[in-house]
């Protein structure tokens, strides 16, 4: 596993103990890694950006849990309760534990996050197998975004995106409020905005912002890297499947019936 790198917030706070690259990186990409796309043709971006990548910055809960995020007090005591319950093995609500989507943004920085990338005229679409298949479509054709009025909210949200040089700048709204920031925290109204870019001919950045004006005192940021596989593709995932035996205790723990069935 790679190390993992900590920047500093405009006010001096660590965003992030574990995995987040500097923040001079988000204001001048291009001088960190510089990597010129021929142009943005179809035939090259398919050749630059599709095929299967796996994320570097591989977290589990607990490594999640220990990240610094820029939270206001009421959402810092219920990353603290809920990571108390994890450790303690009492029922946490968690996507993860309903058989639900992880949800955009943490579905992008799961343990064992992967994804297949194909690139159409219109859209790129990102293939998830992390927590189940789930499909992120970012849209390139030059659309408006929907007016959060009209905007029925989803796991994935709609992503609209736009070429700046090299960069795919993409910003995604329209996600439910039950989606998570931290395992077991819901956000409240998230936003987000992702700078994909090459770094190198099987490598790939994505510098992200996420912005909830109730979670944060100040937009969260961090850097994913993801590298590109040549031998791996699409392939069924461990889809969750409801835990109808599942009991709580009046300590709040969990407990199964793992007898097979007759």
């Amino acid at each position: 596993m790679r190390p993992i790198r900590a920047p500093m917030a405009a006010a001096g706070l660590v965003l992030a103990a574990l995995c987040i690259a500097p923040a001079a990186a988000k204001a001048q990409p291009a001088a960190a890694a510089p990597y010129a796309l021929k142009d943005h043709a179809l035939d090259t971006l398919q050749r630059e950006f599709g095929g299967f990548w796996v994320g570097t910055d591989r977290l589990s809960d607990e490594k999640f849990e220990t990240m610094q995020q820029p939270l206001t007090p009421a959402y810092q005591a219920k990353k603290e309760e809920q990571t108390l319950n994890r450790k303690e093995g009492r029922q946490i609500f968690s996507p993860d534990e309903q058989c639900l989507p992880r949800g955009m943004p943490r579905v992008m920085i799961s343990l064992g996050t992967a994804f297949e990338a194909v690139v159409r005229p219109n859209t790129f679409n990102l293939i998830l197998v992390a927590g189940g298949l789930q499909v992120r479509n970012l849209w390139v054709d030059g659309r408006k975004p929907t007016p959060d009025d009209d905007l029925f909210d989803t796991f994935a949200g709609e992503s609209i995106g736009r070429w700046e040089g090299d960069a795919l700048v993409v910003d995604t709204h329209g996600l439910r409020p039950t989606n998570e920031i931290l395992y077991g925290v819901a956000g409240h109204k998230l936003t987000v905005n992702e700078r994909i870019r090459k770094t190198g001919p099987d490598a790939l950045e994505i510098d992200t912002t996420v912005t909830d004006p109730v979670v944060f005192t100040q937009p969260w940021v961090y850097t994913l890297h993801f590298q590109r596989s040549r031998t791996r593709t699409i392939e069924e995932s461990s889809y969750c499947i409801a835990a109808l035996d599942r009991s709580v205790d009046k300590d709040g723990k969990e407990g199964f019936d793992l007898t097979p069935p007759p």
